[in-house]
């Protein structure tokens, strides 16, 4: 199998803290597979021989592609020319860099993605903004899925990128339309994540990106209309 680990961006403040993050999952992924993957990074900072230098100690990491370039999350991982090579994996895992493993089985996850035919999985995600990341049990599907974690095939990466846009880079609303969209999204919740360092965004920024979003790309005014018309989750499947 061959493996992906997608960084959608990283930088300061914090970034000694992240890059522990950072090392605490790689190390965590190679003793859960043993097997060497590749390591794809989008970087705000103009300075990034830190992250690289740490990087380059891990053995079971064959290949880093750093790209660099200011900005905010989709202004970074939409224009990465890197993400033609992402057809060359197997599986890819998108994570944000605030996101710390605790506990999950990547062969389970991806038996469980096959199984259940989902696009999107996440593992439970401690310390998320909306509780259905959180407060359940064993398998959700879901119409709403937050984006801390997610583990994909090439197709359903590409289909991820596709929905977003570079102008709402904070990538609000985006979370609440893939039931909308057809794109069938789960969480399971036997196995978890921690948002370590949860962000203070620049609201004012991140909604108006978000109104001219919907506007522009659904039938929806605002995210009280998506969410009158669709639950957070579909289904509980007991496993």
């Amino acid at each position: 199998m061959k493996l992906l680990y997608y960084l959608a961006a990283i930088g300061e403040p914090d970034l000694n803290t992240k890059i522990d993050i950072l090392l605490n999952n790689l190390n965590y992924i190679y003793k859960n597979l043993s097997i060497n993957f590749d390591i794809i990074i989008n970087c705000y900072e103009t300075e990034n021989e830190t992250i690289y230098s740490s990087l380059k100690k891990l053995s079971f990491i064959d290949n880093i592609y750093v790209y660099i370039k200011k900005g905010v999350l989709t202004e970074l991982f939409l224009t990465n020319p890197y993400n033609n090579h992402i057809n060359n994996y197997d599986y890819i895992i998108f994570i944000l860099d605030d996101v710390r493993i605790i506990n999950i089985d990547l062969l389970d996850m991806i038996k469980i993605k096959k199984k259940y035919k989902i696009k999107l999985l996440s593992p439970k995600v401690i310390k998320s903004t909306h509780s259905f990341m959180n407060e359940n049990d064993n398998l959700t599907i879901n119409n709403f899925l937050e984006v801390y974690f997610l583990l994909l095939k090439p197709k359903n990466f590409y289909k991820f990128l596709s929905l977003y846009t570079i102008e709402n880079k904070w990538m609000w609303g985006v979370d609440f339309l893939f039931g909308h969209n057809g794109i069938k999204a789960g969480v399971i919740n036997n196995y978890s994540v921690l948002h370590e360092l949860p962000k203070k965004a620049d609201t004012d920024t991140a909604r108006n990106c978000l109104g001219i979003y919907l506007k522009n790309n659904t039938p929806f005014n605002s995210l009280n209309e998506i969410q009158s018309k669709y639950n957070p989750i579909k289904k509980n499947i007991i496993l």
